[in-house]
């Protein structure tokens, strides 16, 4: 299998790692896409992880590596996959269970839409497509047989009730972004009865936001902090934007930072009296919950990661198979050729064009049979036969005794015959 994968990612390098290297994304992939032997890629880049699913049968991968660090002052320390390890990987991806929050499904879309991104610039080749479908296609799999994706909304619940508060109607609850969890944590307040919820985005989406959930908008951040009692923060930009100074004269004791990438600085949570819970600490709250489901996740995978290695794995005969079609239409066509012309064909000329046919495509083998038999490896060829053609042939004599060394003229037949004494 030529699949390998270079990564860079936020579990084993950091948010901060991943976001210096995706700078030069664009830059790193063209080097990859130009360097000799590589014969497909797809670059998936994300807010979390960058990933270089490169087929590359023959090169080695130092060269890959070579040709990447000369585009970067300092060199990541690019995690390698290859073979069935980049497969599971690959799957793992695709099905959210590498991501911060296991089993969410916007990996899935971000993986479908950089197949697409490469299919159109032709940098995706018939194994990276197959590989690639197939993750997509366990992942829709584990959607549908797991639980996982709630997953996102249970984060929500989870990390309101790690706030330890139980007097919601007495909140004023300050929404920070309007990011993909904003909607959840909205719905999860007004179950819990929360009494007052305001939202602010530096984006300029909180009108529409408020108006759309009916709450209230707030324009300014500092003067919003100044009255709430509670953070929630899932605006996930690439600086946060909650910091010590702006909770210089603010009232909140509680930040519930839900952001893959920070939204608070998390030197708040040195501030005397302030509590600042993160998706690390909920996600450790939450796994045991989804202990069953990232179980059987795991099982789909690996059933996945199965199916497709035996298909690729079936694909080493194309090539002779190919090989051996076009040789046998070549000898069909001659026969065709040969077949009587300008009248209807009788069933005599029929029969004789098959047995001629059929002759033909008999010579080879018939020549290769004798050549076996007088060299000794009849049983050979016999299980070559089996194997191709699916006959059985048990011959009625002892193959063994007639298996003879080419240089002594001696079978294994001789070799059991006790020896004569010359006198």
């Amino acid at each position: 299998m030529s699949l390998r994968i270079l990564s860079v990612t936020h579990d084993l390098h950091g948010l901060t790692e991943v976001q210096r290297v995706s700078q030069h994304t664009d830059t790193l992939s063209a080097s990859l896409r130009s360097t000799a032997g590589v014969e497909g890629l797809v670059t998936l880049a994300t807010c979390n992880r960058l990933e270089f699913m490169i087929d590359s049968p023959k090169v080695p991968e130092a060269h890959l590596r070579l040709r990447l660090a000369r585009e970067l002052d300092s060199q990541p320390d690019w995690v390698v996959y290859e073979g069935e390890d980049a497969l599971t990987h690959l799957f793992r991806v695709a099905s959210g269970l590498e991501s911060m929050v296991v089993g969410e499904r916007e990996i899935t879309g971000q993986l479908r839409r950089a197949l697409k991104a490469a299919q159109a610039s032709g940098d995706a080749s018939g194994t990276l497509t197959s590989v690639i479908n197939a993750a997509l296609h366990t992942s829709r799999r584990v959607s549908a047989e797991t639980r996982l994706q709630e997953s996102g909304r249970s984060v929500v619940s989870v990390g309101l009730d790690m706030t330890g508060i139980t007097d919601w109607e007495n909140q004023r609850v300050l929404l920070v972004g309007t990011g993909s969890y904003a909607g959840a944590v909205v719905a999860a307040l007004r179950q819990r009865g929360a009494g007052t919820i305001f939202v602010h985005s530096s984006s300029g989406r909180a009108i529409g936001f408020a108006e759309r959930h009916a709450i209230t908008p707030a324009l300014d951040l500092d003067s919003a902090l100044g009255r709430a009692t509670l953070v929630v923060t899932c605006r996930g930009s690439a600086t946060p934007v909650v910091t010590t100074a702006n909770l210089k004269d603010a009232t909140p004791t509680v930040l519930l930072d839900l952001s893959l990438q920070p939204d608070v600085d998390p030197a708040v949570a040195s501030l005397p009296g302030i509590t600042l819970l993160d998706l690390t600490a909920i996600q450790a709250a939450i796994s045991p919950t989804w202990a069953a489901d990232s179980a059987h996740a795991e099982r789909i995978v690996a059933e996945g990661v199965h199916d497709i290695s035996d298909r690729l794995a079936s694909r080493a005969a194309d090539p002779a198979v190919a090989s051996l079609r076009a040789a046998m239409l070549r000898i069909v066509d001659e026969e065709v050729a040969r077949l009587p012309q300008g009248r209807a064909l009788t069933v005599e000329d029929c029969a004789l064009a098959l047995r001629h046919l059929t002759t033909k495509l008999l010579h080879t083998p018939s020549i290769r049979a004798r050549d076996a038999a007088a060299e000794g490896r009849i049983a050979d060829y016999l299980a070559a036969m089996e194997e191709l053609y699916g006959i059985d042939i048990q011959p009625d004599f002892d193959v063994k005794s007639h298996r003879r060394c080419p240089v002594t003229g001696l079978s294994f037949a001789d070799l059991a015959t006790e020896p004569t004494e010359i006198r």
